[in-house]
């Protein structure tokens, strides 16, 4: 940038109109003095702007010169007038060149507008002086006398010094700006009293110069110091040609006094910049070396040396080359010479070796510097590391195989143009779009899309933005390929090079048709959305970050009654409780200077004067910066919740009362950490005092050793998260005495998804005493039971022994007969006692039954195959079946699991609901008497048994009463059979019911759970 700068401020101190121009011909950019002669600023200048400064009459001849040279491409020259800011027109020599790249392709043309219109009448007076160069010697010097005369004229009006001496050496002539800088007459000067103007270090010299070119005759050229009017003294050069006549012999001595001072100054900046290079150079951050014009290395930076390993002595001439890579060295070399033949600047790549024997790729670039005559002096250049480039060489270059792909695949559409605004690429989505080819699109045929309404305003923007060099960001309609017009966002940005000028323009167009129907719909629903401030059901508000309230919503004004006028500001107040306003403003003001949310609680005055409790809650809304810019908020009504909290906190006293009433402690365990939360009735429970932290360790040292397994398999299943918890548990208490716990919990999860269980705890001690007392009480019961069923019994119990008794009379006398006979039947005899003892045996089995049945005894459990269970009990009640006249139907399942109970209990529950059921039929003489007994295993896995008879049946109020104990349908029953069973098979886990049939009777079915030990029951 610092070079740009330079480059501009050199230009602009050259002593003439300098102007650039594109490949194409179009001005980029003039310098300040082509702007202070035109008054054109660079903007007008830009592109043709420039014409404008042209003579109408020179115009077209300079257009037709500047086509033929950009046709051509080779160096131009023309004369033509130039406007001056003031109007006046005066004679310029436009000279143009071509700046070429190293491909020799045209980059910039280069063109200097020179003043000669001091020039133009001097050449029409020396024509006149020529126009008749063979008359008299008079006539010649009679018009050289004029022409010399004309000449002054015009020397004095010329701007620098001038000046004419004899052959030699007097001064006859200095002009007006001589006299003007020196300060002194002609009649002072003439001769050699110019001398007086010089500086006494320099007269000496100059005046040696001037008396050899004098002797000589060759031109003079030389620098010296001039006083000028002001004492101050200038450096000057000094240059003199001589004018010869047609032999050849010096007549006259014409020159000019050119300022050099600046120029002087230029040069010993120039020199102390010199001495710096050296140490500049070694500083740069690369190798830098510099050769003669045969190629000869004389200087190589210190950067250079030291990553060779050379000294400077090793390395000049072409000693340099022994560090090139052999693979590249003859290449390299041939390419230098070939550049050192041609002058063309260097731009090659080749490896070098370093100090450690590594090679690296380097970047050679070299130019020439030339003297004013275009001879090279020098070769200056530069090697820069480029071993990392080279590596991402590859993948760059894959890369860039895969741009077109990116730019063709991009979600959007892509195009650039010149700087002028031609557009010369479209991509394939572009183009897909459209339906057009590139040649169809390009230059400015692409506007031929975009919809009639947009398309005038679209391209007055594009060109506003190609002169000012402003982004591109407008939207217009495009046509699809199918005739569709959809909505686009313009957008391209400008491409600048180093100076700062466009060089390009790229952009792209997305597709915003969805974006702009979601606008139209966004502001359908801006227009919907005070209607849903106004219609949620709550109050709203916004303040500004002071607080200060500038909108209430509708329903907030119906609450309050108050207007919007009213409740602006701070007067809302007015509808907060008294007792409450104090405290939400202080915490209102809070939430203003800190930042932070309001949520606090308020009453609020209802337009009736009622005040009802609401919950204030405001949020901030802050800019990118963090800065507050607005606050909205919203009150709702909890009144109802604020009741709600007061019913629950009296609900809380209750079931605290409650709990200690009915002796029930709740409790949360945590599985995790097996920490437990407890109510104080809980504490109570387990003798601790309240408040004391509960560990289920502590809780366990308390178990009663009986019950510690069945305590440990529900923790383990609790910690599975397997069911819920329900058992009972004994406790050793301090005192040693025994608690009975009833627990019951369902498993939950905390707020972070832990395991815990939520439950109660029951002292039922005094219950489990009860129940021990009832439990004897109904023993009694069903021994009676068992007594009152012996009437029911006896016919059938005589039958059953009397057939046995009459087997064994009758064997008795048959072996008497036989062993009485001659000779005695032994076989025979011994045959009739093993029948006699089988029958003795028949009728013990009978008696055995009949007393297991009915004796009193504690409860043996055991595994009861309950088939085998109702084929005992059934063979008991036989004959008195038989004598009823029913039949019975049994439908007994095979391999039916076996239950874990007491068989004389199970019996007696068969065998009340055997004999309640052929009393049911007994009235029955209308259609066979039938019972049916069935075993089966019910879906739960458990193991049913049904009766089921046809008999009157049981009406639907007495199905559950005929439970109850003492109740009774039957006109000489006591009421306590179903009781009885009911109770037996419910401490077996069981449960016992009765249904009505389809038809006629009742079934009556109890449920026993299996203890999944495979039955071998067997139904025949």
């Amino acid at each position: 940038m610092r070079l740009e700068g330079d480059f501009a401020a050199l230009v602009d101190a050259l002593p003439g109109l300098v102007w650039l121009a594109s490949p194409g011909g179009n001005v980029n950019f003039v310098n300040r003095r082509w702007r202070d002669y035109t008054g054109i600023n660079l903007m007008q200048a830009s592109g043709s702007g420039w014409q404008s400064a042209v003579h109408r009459v020179d115009l077209l001849d300079l257009r037709e010169h500047w086509q033929r040279t950009l046709a051509s491409g080779e160096p131009g020259e023309i004369e033509v007038r130039l406007r001056r800011r003031d109007g006046a027109y005066r004679w310029f020599q436009i000279s143009s060149n071509p700046v070429r790249d190293d491909a020799g392709g045209i980059v910039q043309w280069c063109a200097l507008s020179t003043d000669i219109d001091s020039r133009r009448p001097a050449e029409k007076t020396e024509q006149l002086d020529l126009q008749d160069s063979d008359g008299e010697g008079h006539q010649f010097e009679e018009k050289l006398a004029t022409g010399q005369a004309d000449l002054r004229s015009i020397i004095d009006s010329v701007p620098m010094t001038a000046w004419s001496a004899r052959v030699d050496g007097y001064c006859d002539f200095v002009n007006r700006r001589w006299l003007d800088y020196a300060g002194l007459s002609l009649d002072q000067v003439v001769g050699w009293g110019w001398t007086a103007a010089i500086h006494p270090d320099d007269l000496p010299g100059l005046v040696l110069e001037w008396q050899s070119c004098l002797a000589s005759g060759e031109p003079m050229n030389a620098e010296a110091r001039m006083r000028r009017f002001d004492g101050v003294y200038r450096w000057f050069l000094f240059l003199g040609n001589p004018l010869r006549d047609d032999a050849g012999h010096v007549v006259k001595w014409f020159g000019t006094n050119v300022d050099v001072e600046d120029r002087r100054r230029v040069e010993e900046a120039l020199r102390a910049s010199e001495r710096n290079l050296n140490q500049i150079i070694n500083t740069l951050p690369t190798t830098a070396w510099a050769t003669r014009p045969d190629g000869y290395c004389e200087f190589l930076s210190d950067r250079w040396l030291d990553y060779a390993g050379f000294t400077a002595a090793e390395a000049l001439g072409w000693n340099w080359s022994s560090v090139i890579h052999p693979d590249d060295a003859a290449a390299l070399i041939e390419y230098w010479q070939g550049c050192l033949a041609t002058g063309t600047p260097v731009d090659t790549e080749a490896r070098m070796r370093r100090f450690d024997g590594e090679y690296r790729w380097f970047l050679f670039r070299a130019n020439p510097w030339r003297d004013e005559a275009g001879n090279i002096v020098k070769w200056y250049g530069t090697n820069v590391d480029i071993e990392d480039r080279k590596r991402a060489d590859q993948a760059l270059q894959a890369s860039e195989r895969n741009l077109y792909q990116i730019i063709n695949t991009i979600p959007t559409t892509a195009w650039s143009t010149r700087p002028d605004g031609y557009c010369d690429f479209l991509s394939d989505r572009w183009l897909d779009y459209a339906g057009f080819t590139q040649e169809e699109a390009i230059g400015w045929n692409w506007s031929s899309v975009i919809h009639e309404g947009d398309a005038a305003g679209l391209i007055e923007y594009w060109q506003r933005c190609l002169a000012s060099g402003t982004p591109v960001d407008a939207e217009a309609r495009m046509r699809r390929f199918d005739g569709e017009y959809r909505w686009f966002l313009f957008r391209a940005n400008p491409l600048r090079d180093v100076a700062g000028n466009i060089v390009k323009w790229y952009g792209t167009n997305v597709d915003i048709e969805d974006r702009k129907k979601a606008d139209e719909a966004l502001r359908a629903s801006e227009r919907n959305l005070s209607l849903i401030i106004n219609t949620m059901p709550m109050l709203a508000w916004s303040t500004r970050p002071d607080g200060f309230c500038d909108f209430v919503n509708q329903r907030w004004i119906e609450f309050t009654g108050m207007s919007t006028e009213k409740a602006r500001g701070w007067d809302w107040e007015a509808a907060i409780h008294p007792e409450d306003v104090n405290g939400l403003v202080e915490y209102w003001q809070c939430a203003l200077a800190t930042g932070q949310p309001m949520d606090t609680e308020a009453r609020m005055r209802r337009f009736d004067g009622v005040y009802r409790w609401f919950l204030f809650r405001g949020n901030p809304l802050c800019d990118e910066q963090g800065r507050i810019v607005r606050w909205y908020g919203t009150n709702v009504d909890i009144e109802d919740r604020k009741r709600a909290e007061e019913k629950l906190r009296r609900s809380e006293v209750l079931l605290a009362e409650g709990q200690r009433v009915s002796l029930t402690g709740s409790f949360y365990w945590s599985v995790d950490t097996d920490g437990i939360r407890a109510s104080e009735q809980l504490h109570r429970i387990l003798g601790l005092e309240p408040g004391t932290p509960i560990a289920l360790s502590e809780v366990a040292e308390r178990v009663h050793p009986e019950d510690i397994p069945l305590l440990r398999e529900k923790i383990a299943l609790a910690r599975g998260g397997k069911g819920e918890i329900e058992h009972e548990v004994r406790l050793r208490m301090p005192d040693d005495s025994l608690k009975y716990l009833r627990v019951n919990a369902y498993r939950d999860r905390d707020r972070d998804g832990r395991l815990e269980y939520v439950g109660a705890i029951q002292d039922v001690t005094e219950r489990r005493r009860s129940e021990e007392a009832l439990a004897g009480v109904r023993s009694a019961l069903a021994q009676m039971t068992r007594a009152a069923s012996m009437g029911v019994l006896a016919a059938s119990i005589a039958h059953e022994v009397n057939q046995p008794l009459t087997g064994i009379i009758t064997n008795g006398g048959t072996c008497l007969r036989m062993l009485a006979a001659d000779p005695p039947n032994v076989e025979g005899a011994l045959e009739t006692v093993r029948r006699t003892i089988r029958d003795g045996n028949r009728a013990a089995a009978v008696i055995a039954r009949l007393r297991a049945l009915y004796a009193k005894g504690e409860t043996a459990i055991e595994l009861v195959d309950l088939n085998e269970a109702a084929r005992e009990v059934l063979a008991l009640l036989a004959s008195e079946l038989q004598r009823n006249r029913v039949h019975v139907r049994t439908e007994l399942a095979k391999a039916l699991p076996l239950v874990m109970g007491d068989r004389i209990q199970l019996q007696q529950v068969i065998l009340n609901l055997l004999v309640n059921a052929f009393a049911a039929m007994s009235t029955v003489d209308d259609r066979p008497r039938l019972l049916v007994l069935s075993t089966e295993q019910d879906l739960e896995g458990g193991v049913r048994l049904s009766v089921e008879d046809n008999g009157v049946g049981v009406s639907g109020d007495d199905r559950e009463r005929i439970f109850e104990a003492f109740y009774t349908t039957k006109s000489n029953g006591l009421g306590i059979g179903l009781s009885v069973s009911r109770t037996i098979v419910e401490n077996h886990e069981g449960r016992l019911w009765a249904s009505p049939n389809t038809g006629s009777g009742t079934t009556f079915v109890f449920t026993i759970p299996s203890r999944l030990v495979s039955g071998t029951s067997d139904p025949d």
